[in-house]
């Protein structure tokens, strides 16, 4: 019974190792050309090539006209994280050589070894921006001068205002409106009779953004911001 439960192990491993090198040979000839390059621009950033062997995997090749790109699935100690680079060229000599995004994206790259786990990771976003949703782990350039690492993102919940709250910034605001237009005319402010009238319950306490370094387990945030910014005066 062991051996056969054995030789059945040795099958199905065979089976996949098969169906892996037919995936790797369905790769075209100009398609293995953006993966090595692309390989070549993250080991450039700073990548080790036995860590770049043990920790990237090869996920999607697009080579058409204006959409040429390869991506990576970077995982490391349970997280995991896509990679995209996208690939452009230019001319010289007659000879057309490709560039790759990845080499401004990963700016200082090194082999990361240590991490937090992402129960310590998600503790540490809700001491930073309190309760969140969502979350996901990306490989982005932190800090400055930029050095890639390998971040946990998430954005808080957004809490509602209470409808005393609600109410008394509307009275705020009526007042202060009663007071600008009071001073433009001369006249005293009259008094106020108005209802308080229905608002968009749209409003709402900030939102923010939080990053977790899952190598060191900082947490930064920062305020979102929906809509185009104000411009200065």
């Amino acid at each position: 019974m062991l051996r056969k439960a054995g030789l059945t192990f040795v099958l199905v491993a065979f089976v996949a190792l098969v169906a892996a090198g037919r995936q790797q040979q369905k790769l075209t000839e100009a398609e293995q050309s953006l993966v090595d390059g692309s390989k070549a621009a993250i080991l450039a950033a700073g990548i080790s090539e036995a860590y770049f062997d043990a920790h990237f995997a090869l996920s999607k090749v697009f080579n058409a006209p204006g959409d040429r790109r390869v991506v990576w699935r970077f995982s490391v100690n349970g997280h995991d994280a896509l990679v995209t680079d996208t690939v452009g060229f230019y001319t010289q000599g007659g000879k057309r050589i490709d560039t790759h995004s990845i080499a401004g994206a990963l700016p200082s790259a090194h082999d990361i070894t240590r991490t937090i786990t992402r129960r310590l990771a998600e503790r540490a976003m809700r001491r930073c921006i309190g309760p969140f949703e969502g979350g996901a782990v990306v490989y982005i350039p932190v800090g400055a001068p930029p050095r890639a690492s390998l971040v946990f993102t998430a954005s808080s919940v957004p809490r509602r205002k209470s409808r005393a709250e609600r109410e008394r910034e509307r009275r705020e605001r009526r007042e202060r409106a009663q007071r600008e237009k009071a001073r433009r005319e001369g006249k005293a402010v009259a008094a106020e009779t108005d209802t308080v009238e229905e608002e968009d319950e749209g409003g709402g306490y900030p939102i923010y953004i939080g990053a977790v370094d899952l190598e060191t387990g900082r947490c930064t945030k920062g305020l979102a911001i929906s809509g185009p910014p104000k411009p200065e005066r």
